[in-house]
Order: C-alpha cells, then structure tokens, then sequence
C-alpha cells in the first residue's frame, strides 16, 4: 500500500501569519520530526526547501521586533538554507544568528560559526571541483573568520578554509596569494597542515 502523505500540523492554521510562538514551535517540533522519519537525503532536502517558505516570515518578524532569545527556529532557518544550497540568504540569516551567539541543536557537536564555515566550505569544495565559483560567498566566509567576526578556532576547519583559498587563487593565476594562503595553513596547523610541497612549488614559481 501507498504510504499516506503526513497530514499537515495545524492545517487549519496560517502557518506564515499566525504571531503565536508556542504553536510556531510545536510546529516545528513536529516538522522536525516528519524529517526525523526520512532516510532518502534528496527527500529531506525537498521538505526542507517546502518547510523555508512557511518559517523565513516569522525569522523575519522577529528581526525586525528586535527580540533575542534563544531561537530555535532561527537556527533551523540557517541549516535548511544551506542544506538547500540558498548561500546568500543562508550567510545573511548565519551573520545575525551568530552575532546574537544563537546555539546548534545539541547533537551537531559544534558551534554555530565553526558549523556554518565547514558547510559552506564543503559547498564552495564542490563548487570548486565542477570548475564552478564560490564567489562573492565564500570570500564572505574566509572575511568573517579572518576578522573573527566568526570566532573559528577550529584548526581542521581553518586549515581547509585556508588549502581551498589557495586552490580558487592558484586556479585564477593569482600565486602571490595562493601562496599567502597556504602559509596561513601552515601557520595554523604546522604538523598536519600538509602543504609543504605545495608551497614551495608556488614559491619558486614566484
């Protein structure tokens, strides 16, 4: 037999419009576990990108009221725009949760800033590896942690922020900062950054 579809929470409620805070979350309590039940990663993807529409209003109203409170909705806002590859709101949205210290769900493991840095690095790695741009948003990434506006303390995660500077430099003829790049990695992670070789070949060609 055909698997029903899931009746929708509060169907006869304007999800996009209603101000209550405690059916928002129950909403998005039961939503997260309709994804919870999904195993297929292009099936969660696809209701991630149906569940943003429904949301994004309320992250907003709560913009522009300037509250801060622990927001779960918001974090969630962030994951499901970079789990549906929408980089530009996703690093907009990322930049206000990260600058009112907004916390990842217990079982990321992570901090939000270090979290969003990664994906957006493995985002741009893939970019990279289709002959495709990461621009202007990976720039935006490498600005905010070099001028810990993202506090990333992370040295796995710089040290792969910094080996992929120097892969979209190198690529673009740019070898001075390609170079640069790979001695940030270095300088960050001296034993297992593992770009020796790399950079003396960049510098003889300098």
């Amino acid at each position: 037999m055909a698997k029903a579809a899931p009746r929708p929470v509060f169907a006869g409620i304007d999800m996009a419009r209603t101000p209550d805070r405690a059916v928002i979350e129950t909403a998005l309590e039961a939503d997260l576990q309709l994804l919870s039940e999904r195993s297929d990663v292009k099936e969660k993807i696809e209701l991630k990108r149906r569940l943003l529409p429904k949301y994004l209003p309320h992250v907003k109203t709560y913009r522009e009221a300037g509250e801060h409170y622990p927001n779960e909705l918001l974090v969630y806002c962030v994951i499901w725009l970079l789990d549906v590859e929408d980089i530009e709101p996703a690093l907009e949205l990322a930049d206000f949760a990260i600058e009112q210290q907004q916390h990842l769900p217990e079982r990321f493991k992570r901090d939000l800033p270090t979290w969003v840095a990664e994906t957006v690095h493995d985002w741009a790695e893939r970019q990279y590896k289709a002959n495709q741009s990461a621009s202007p948003y990976f720039e935006q990434v490498l600005e905010a942690v070099e001028s810990e506006r993202w506090l990333v303390t992370n040295v796995i995660v710089r040290t792969k922020l910094y080996r992929l500077a120097a892969l979209y430099a190198e690529r673009n003829s740019e070898l001075e900062s390609a170079a640069q790049w790979l001695e940030k990695a270095q300088a960050v992670n001296p034993e297992k950054a593992g770009v020796k070789t790399w950079l003396n070949k960049l510098r003889a060609k300098l």
